[in-house]
C-alpha cells in the first residue's frame, strides 16, 4: 500500500527524504511536481528578465542604426549575426509588429513569423511549394511546349503516381528497343531534401508509392568526372524583387562530390547510394568522405577551383558560366508569374513588407559540358560548421572554411543589397570569420577599411562614407572607426558635415575633395553578386515572359485580394469580358471547361480548397486557344489567345470607365439643345409631347375664323417636326436647290 503510515513511521526523518529509498517515488511525487514547477517559473522569470532588458537596449537604440532579427534563423544565424555585426547592424533576439526590425531572417519560410507588417523579410511566400520538385519541372515543362529549344536544359520527367500511365509506356517502348546502356531513371521525392527517399530504378512495377508525389527523371549517365568522381555545382542566385523583377548570381559556389568513383548504373550498383548520388548530406556519413582545407581536394570543392581545374584541361569555362546564367534567368522565368500571385495574397494588408530570397540550383555537367538543371533548393543551408568524426559513432562539430569563404560574402553582399538607403552601413572591407579571426587577404590587398552605401556611394544625396584609419598606423585604430558625412546638392557640389569643412578656404577644399575620391575609388571593393537580370538578358528573354501576362489576367479575374483560386462565377466572368463568345465559346461550353480543368489539377491541391489554382487556369487557356485560335507553331496559337484576351479587356476597362464618369464629364461636347416644341412652354420635360387636344385650346386656333379637321392638324406638326429635327445644313441644301429650280 502507498504511503502506509506503519512503514513510514518505522523510517528515520534521513532516509525517508533520501532519493534512495525504495519509497521515495512512491510518496513523495508530489514534492517532485513542486520543484519542477518551480523551476520552470525560475525559467520563466529569467527569460521575462532578459526579454526586459533587451527591450530597455532596444528603446537606446538609435533611429539610423539597421535592425535585424534573427530568431527564426535557425542554423543560419552564426553567418547572419557576423555579417550584421559587420555591417554595423543591431541584433534584436525577437521579432514582432512591435519590434519594427528593418530585416527578418528566417531559416524555413516566410510564416515563421506571421505577425510581420513592415521590413524586409528573406523568403518570398509560397517559395517552398513553388520550387518543389512537382511544381517546378511542371512550369518548366509549360514553357518547353512553347519554347523546345530554349527548355531543353533538364532532364525528361513524369509526375507519379499522375503520369504513371506514361510513364510505364514510354519505359516499356525504351526496353523493348534494347539500347545501350539500359535506360535508368532515378526518383525523387516532392518534398523531399537532403537527399531523403532518393532511388534508382529500370523496372516501373519497382516504383514504390508511399502516399508522396514524386518526379522520375531519366538518369543521366554520361556526365563529366574529375578524378573519377561524379559531382554537381551549387549555384547561389539572389532575387531581390519582383516588381521591376532584379536577381544577381553569386561567383562563387560549391561543389559537391560523391565518395565512391563512378560507374555506369547496373543491377549490382543501383543501391549504391555513395556512387550516384552527390548530396553532402549523404556522403558526409561515408567512411570514404575526404575532408580537406586545399582548394582543389577533398569531397567539398569551391566552384572556383573547379573552373580552374577545366580551364587547365583545356575546357572553356567562361562559355559554360554564360550557360549557367541563362539556366538561372530561364528557370525563373518560368516562375515569377507564381511568385507574384503567392506574394498578392500572403501580402494582403502588409504593403510596408518586402521579400528577398537566396536560392540554391543544383548544376550537373554532361561530358560535353553542357550544364544541366537537376533542382532548385529554395532553403539552401547557410551554416559554416560542419562534422568531424572524433571516434567510431562521435561526431563534433568543427568550422568550416570552405563554407565561410563562400556563403560570408554571399550574405554580406546580400544585406547590403537590401539595406535601407536612409539609414547608415558600413561595408567592412576587412571581415573577419565566426570566430573572430581575421579573414585571409590576398596579396598587395590593401588594409584600410572602405564603408559606404553600396548601390552609389558618391552619387546619391545624403550618402554616408565611413572611414578607417590604415590598420598599420595605430594597433588601436583596428576597432575604431571615423565617420564623415558628405551631403551632394543639387548642383553636384559636395559640403562637409561639420562646421570645421564647412569653414576650409576653396584651395584646401578642392584638395581634400579630389583626395576622398580616390581613397574612396581605391578602397572599393568588388561584390561577389552579379545582376543578371535585367542588366543582361533582360532584353533578350523578354519574349518568355508570355506567362506574367496570364497571370495579371488571373489576378484581375480573382477581384479579392487573399484569394488564390478561381471559381465558376469568376471564371465564366472573365470568358465574357475577354469576348470569348464572340469566337464561339458558349457559356455551357466554358462550365464545362471549368469542371473538366478542376478535376484533372484536383491533385495539385492538397487542401482540397474549392477553385481552380493557376496551373488549371493556365491549362484552361491553353485549351481555348487550341480550340478557337489554332495553329500549328503553339507559340504563334497562344501569343493570339493572349493579345485577344488583352484587348478586349483593356476595351472593356475603357467602357467601365466612361459609366463610371459623371453625366458632366461624359457630355462636355454636347450639342445645343433644339425646341421639338411648336410654340413657347413655361415649362418643358422630356416626356411631355404636344398633342391634338393642347393644339385646338391655343389662343392662336381659337381665333381661326374656319374650322380645321384633326387631320389637317396632324400633317401640320409632322411637317413641324420634320423641319425641326432636320440638320441645318440638310436645310440650307434644300432651300439652295430650291431657289435654283
Amino acid at each position: 500500500m502507498i504511503g502506509d503510515g506503519k512503514v513510514m513511521s518505522s523510517l528515520g526523518p534521513r532516509e525517508r527524504l533520501s532519493k534512495d529509498s525504495p519509497y521515495y517515488k512512491a510518496t513523495d511525487f508530489r514534492q517532485l511536481q513542486i520543484i519542477k514547477r518551480r523551476k520552470e517559473a525560475a525559467e520563466k522569470a529569467r527569460e521575462r528578465r532578459e526579454r526586459l532588458q533587451q527591450l530597455a537596449e532596444v528603446k537606446t537604440i538609435s533611429r539610423s542604426t539597421v535592425t535585424i532579427d534573427t530568431s527564426k534563423a535557425k542554423s543560419n544565424s552564426e553567418v547572419v549575426r557576423v555579417c550584421s555585426e559587420d555591417l554595423g547592424w543591431k541584433e534584436l533576439p525577437f521579432g514582432g509588429r512591435k519590434d519594427n526590425c528593418d530585416v527578418h531572417w528566417h531559416a524555413v519560410s516566410f510564416q515563421d513569423n506571421p505577425d510581420i507588417y513592415r521590413g524586409k523579410v528573406n523568403k518570398f511566400p509560397g517559395a517552398g511549394q513553388i520550387f518543389n520538385k512537382v511544381n517546378l519541372f511542371r512550369c518548366l515543362d509549360f514553357m518547353k511546349t512553347l519554347f523546345p529549344n530554349e527548355y531543353n536544359f533538364y532532364p525528361r520527367t513524369w509526375f507519379l503516381p499522375y503520369q504513371y500511365t506514361e510513364f510505364a509506356a514510354e519505359a516499356r517502348r525504351l526496353a523493348e528497343k534494347k539500347s545501350r546502356p539500359k535506360p535508368t531513371y532515378i526518383v525523387k521525392p516532392s518534398e523531399g531534401s537532403q537527399g531523403e527517399g532518393i532511388y534508382l530504378l529500370r523496372d516501373p512495377q519497382n516504383y514504390n508509392y508511399n502516399g508522396r508525389s514524386h518526379v522520375v527523371q531519366e538518369y543521366l549517365t554520361n556526365v563529366f568526372l574529375i578524378d573519377g568522381y561524379k559531382f554537381d555545382l551549387r549555384i547561389y542566385v539572389v532575387v531581390t524583387r519582383l516588381e521591376p523583377v532584379e536577381f544577381y548570381i553569386c561567383n562563387e559556389g560549391l561543389a559537391r562530390f560523391s565518395t565512391l568513383p563512378y560507374e555506369n548504373p547496373t543491377n549490382k550498383n543501383l543501391q549504391e547510394t555513395f556512387m550516384h548520388l552527390t548530396n553532402y548530406s549523404l556522403n558526409k556519413k561515408s567512411s570514404h568522405f575526404i575532408k580537406s582545407e586545399k582548394d582543389d581536394e577533398g569531397s567539398k570543392r569551391k566552384l572556383t577551383s573547379v573552373l580552374k581545374a577545366l580551364d587547365r584541361m583545356g575546357h572553356d569555362s567562361g562559355t559554360l558560366w554564360e550557360s549557367i546564367e541563362r539556366i538561372v534567368s530561364k528557370t525563373l522565368i518560368a516562375v515569377l508569374s507564381e511568385l507574384k500571385i503567392e506574394r498578392q495574397a500572403a501580402l494582403h494588408g502588409k504593403d510596408a513588407v518586402t521579400c528577398f530570397q537566396i536560392f540554391g540550383f543544383d548544376i550537373i555537367l554532361l561530358k560535353n559540358l553542357k550544364p544541366y538543371l537537376l533542382e532548385v533548393n529554395a532553403n539552401p543551408s547557410m551554416s559554416i560548421v560542419g562534422e568531424q568524426e572524433v571516434s567510431p559513432g562521435v561526431t563534433q562539430t568543427v568550422p568550416s572554411i570552405k563554407d565561410e569563404e563562400v556563403k560570408y560574402p554571399l550574405i554580406r553582399d546580400t544585406l547590403l543589397l537590401i539595406a535601407p538607403k536612409h539609414k547608415y552601413t558600413r561595408r567592412n572591407r576587412e571581415g573577419r570569420r565566426h570566430d573572430g579571426r581575421p579573414k585571409p587577404r590576398l596579396r598587395g590587398q590593401d588594409n584600410r577599411i572602405n564603408l559606404a552605401d553600396f548601390d552609389k556611394p558618391m552619387q546619391t544625396p545624403n550618402a554616408l562614407i565611413i572611414r578607417s584609419e590604415s590598420c598599420e598606423e595605430s594597433p588601436s585604430s583596428k576597432d575604431e572607426h571615423e565617420f564623415t558625412t558628405t551631403e551632394t546638392d543639387v548642383d553636384g557640389n559636395e559640403n562637409g558635415g561639420t562646421d570645421s569643412d564647412s569653414s576650409r578656404d576653396d584651395t584646401e577644399q578642392g584638395t581634400d575633395e579630389q583626395g576622398t575620391d580616390e581613397q574612396v575609388e581605391e578602397d572599393e571593393e568588388e561584390s561577389c553578386l552579379k545582376k543578371i537580370f535585367p542588366d543582361i538578358y533582360g532584353e533578350e528573354y523578354k519574349r518568355f515572359r508570355l506567362i506574367e501576362k496570364l497571370a495579371s489576367m488571373f489576378l484581375t479575374a480573382l477581384g479579392l485580394r487573399g484569394i488564390q483560386r478561381l471559381g465558376p462565377t469568376g471564371f465564366r466572368t472573365f470568358s465574357r469580358k475577354c469576348r470569348l463568345n464572340r469566337k464561339g465559346m458558349t457559356n455551357a461550353a466554358i462550365d464545362i471547361l471549368y469542371i473538366d480543368m478542376q478535376r484533372k489539377w484536383d491533385h495539385m491541391n492538397p487542401d482540397r480548397s474549392s477553385g481552380l489554382g493557376f496551373h488549371g487556369f493556365l491549362d484552361a487557356c491553353f485549351e481555348i486557344a487550341r480550340r478557337k485560335f489554332y495553329s500549328p507553331d503553339r507559340l504563334e496559337m497562344f501569343e493570339s489567345f493572349i493579345d485577344y484576351c488583352e484587348s478586349n479587356l483593356c476595351q472593356r476597362l475603357k467602357e467601365e470607365d466612361i459609366k463610371r464618369k459623371p453625366v458632366a464629364v461624359r457630355t462636355a461636347h454636347k450639342l445645343p439643345r433644339r425646341t421639338v416644341h411648336l410654340f413657347p412652354r413655361t415649362t418643358v420635360t422630356s416626356l411631355e409631347e404636344e398633342t391634338v387636344h393642347n393644339l385646338f385650346n391655343h389662343s392662336m386656333f381659337r381665333k381661326l375664323p374656319t374650322f380645321v379637321s384633326p387631320y389637317d392638324i396632324n400633317q401640320f406638326i409632322a411637317v413641324k417636326r420634320t423641319e425641326t429635327y432636320r440638320p441645318r445644313s440638310l436645310k440650307r441644301l434644300l432651300r439652295t436647290n430650291n431657289g435654283r429650280e
